[in-house]
């Protein structure tokens, strides 16, 4: 499956109806034109019949040291369009993500893997990162300025499904919670993006992949690569609910 809300609003069931974009890379072909693909080598990004999610496809990222950057960065990710200013800055978002045990190593230096990037040459204002092994939640409200929040050890070789609700506000009205597997995680009220009254920033666009800026130039870490796995990608309005983006 995989759609806009716009393009194809006939083809989404009742139970879907506030999904607006959704990819599972079960189609011929597996990335939309609302997709976008950032990647500087063939090994980038592919998609593979094992490990899946659910259908027969999903989609495997790696990323490696020696890759040549792109968009600015050492990355392999896929990005979503952002809102517009005018819109509902009220959003959901679901993935399922799998950690295999071989070629993601523990590193002490981070590297995101989920992003709402708002550009302005800036750290992304909302992020989920990893490093040693564990994953964490952090959230910018200024280019300088901070928070992190842990969520728990990385599980290997097992499928987890994340839910994620995302009031965007640069003031004291944001809210971010953080399912895993159905399983509440993050709570987090506040401000969680930057304020787009400077015309330096652009509504928060969502990427998923690996981006290891420790890597950027000829840097090197203790780790040498990653390779992750995504699958069952959907975006829902401010309409959707917990239950609607479960899979």
């Amino acid at each position: 499956m995989l759609y806009s809300h716009n393009e194809e609003k006939m083809h989404i069931n009742e139970e879907q109806t506030n999904i607006i974009y959704s990819v599972d890379f079960e189609q011929k072909e597996a990335f939309p034109a609302f997709v976008s693909t950032q990647t500087a080598t063939p090994w980038g990004l592919q998609i593979v019949e094992s490990p899946v999610y659910e259908g027969k496809k999903a989609a495997r990222f790696e990323l490696r040291d020696s890759d040549p950057e792109n968009q600015n960065g050492t990355r392999a990710e896929i990005s979503f369009p952002g809102f517009d200013n005018k819109a509902n800055s009220e959003r959901w978002y679901a993935f399922a993500i799998y950690f295999p045990r071989k070629d993601y190593d523990a590193d002490n230096s981070d590297e995101v893997i989920s992003q709402w990037h708002q550009g302005g040459k800036a750290t992304p204002s909302l992020c989920i990162r990893t490093r040693n092994n564990k994953l964490r939640l952090r959230i910018n409200t200024r280019p300088k300025g901070k928070e992190v929040i842990e969520m728990g050890a990385i599980e290997r070789e097992k499928w987890q499904y994340y839910v994620i609700h995302v009031k965007h506000s640069a003031t004291a009205s944001g809210l971010v919670e953080i399912w895993r597997n159905g399983v509440l995680l993050v709570n987090h009220s506040g401000a969680n993006m930057y304020d787009l009254s400077s015309g330096v920033f652009h509504t928060p666009k969502w990427k998923l992949g690996v981006y290891k800026s420790s890597w950027n130039g000829d840097a090197k870490t203790k780790a040498h690569k990653r390779v992750l796995y995504f699958d069952a990608i959907s975006i829902g309005n401010e309409h959707a609910s917990l239950a609607e983006m479960k899979r």
